[in-house]
């Protein structure tokens, strides 16, 4: 009996390790938030400098769109601010915008989550990642 109350007892510690929440942050808007990166669904093309994204099948306005697989470019134009006006401190504001070629990162953090942690205060682990490359 008391073998069997161990058990039970346990149960909950074993369930919590198969039921762990990923998120992930990065800077590139092709990364997901949320969930594991597999190289057959996000991967770098390193001979063209593109990334390869699947888009999984989905519903849009009641009409079904199939799976499909796009490539976007690692290098993106960008606004970027050259000159500020720092003459209120708390509150700098642009006064000379370029728009200039920037790379995306092919890094991302990732981190896991216990599923009882609602608030996300503290990860289980944190991972500096980077996306695989898809010809290997």
């Amino acid at each position: 009996m008391k073998l069997f109350l161990s058990i039970l007892l346990m149960a909950p510690v074993f369930a919590s390790a198969a039921t762990e929440i990923i998120y992930n942050r990065s800077a590139n808007p092709y990364i997901p938030q949320q969930g594991e990166i597999y190289r057959d669904n996000l991967c770098v093309e390193p001979d063209t400098n593109t990334l390869k994204v699947r888009i999984p099948e989905h519903t849009v306005k009641n009409v079904k769109v199939p799976e499909t697989t796009i490539s976007a470019p690692l290098i993106e134009e960008k606004e970027i601010c050259v000159r500020w006006n720092r003459n209120d401190s708390t509150r700098p504001s642009c006064v000379k915008k370029e728009t200039r070629e920037v790379q995306l990162d092919d890094s991302y953090t990732q981190y896991t989550y216990d599923v009882w942690d609602h608030r996300k205060e503290r990860p289980i682990t944190v991972q500096n990642k980077r996306l695989e490359n898809c010809n290997r």
